[in-house]
């Protein structure tokens, strides 16, 4: 994975100031992690960052240009307005190159259709994975192909294909997806007639 460049810059504290950056088009942020012995208060354009998101998701590996000075950084956290949609805060964790570290990678699903033609429902159970590796090995997702799964089927953790210097930290029997039968008419109806006489 090739680190995107990222501009930041170094920001004052304090709820006056924040404002004062979200109406300039700043969103907040701060940096910790490997070697820091203190955490950066940093400020990153929005548009920039959401473009940077859009592209490549969360998992992308980061310089963080800041005064000059570059860090090599993954996005921790990002906290959202719920319901506005917008991001208010985004966590940088500063990385070394040579060290394994842990992040979640969401679980991308293909064959969905597939298996509905065939009548089945996908049902989920997990929809990202807990994974270790270098900061340049960690995928930005993992593509997940159902269509060779029957009605009746179960798909495993340890059954998932990861990429090479990857390790899986999620337990390899939990369940990702089951394919279910659906209910006939006729025993949706009589579920309901039960119920209606016990009542």
């Amino acid at each position: 994975m090739q680190a995107i460049t990222l501009e930041a810059v170094k920001r004052e504290t304090g709820k006056s100031a924040a404002r004062r950056l979200k109406n300039q088009g700043y969103v907040p942020a701060i940096m910790y992690g490997k070697d820091m012995t203190e955490n950066i208060p940093l400020a990153v354009e929005y548009t920039k960052l959401q473009k940077l998101l859009q592209k490549y998701g969360r998992n992308v590996l980061l310089n963080v240009v800041v005064n000059g000075t570059t860090h090599t950084a993954l996005i921790k956290e990002i906290q959202e307005d719920t319901l506005k949609g917008k991001i208010i805060h985004v966590d940088f964790q500063r990385v070394s190159m040579y060290e394994e570290i842990e992040a979640t990678v969401p679980l991308r699903f293909e064959g969905i259709g597939l298996i509905e033609s065939k009548g089945g429902i996908v049902q989920h159970q997990l929809w990202e994975l807990t994974v270790e590796s270098l900061p340049d090995k960690i995928p930005q997702e993992i593509v997940v192909d159902l269509s060779h799964l029957e009605i009746g089927d179960t798909l495993f953790v340890k059954d998932i294909p990861v990429p090479e210097g990857v390790k899986v930290l999620d337990d390899p029997e939990e369940i990702v997806v089951s394919i279910l039968v659906p209910k006939e008419a006729g025993e949706e109806e009589e579920e309901e007639g039960e119920g209606t006489a016990e009542g």
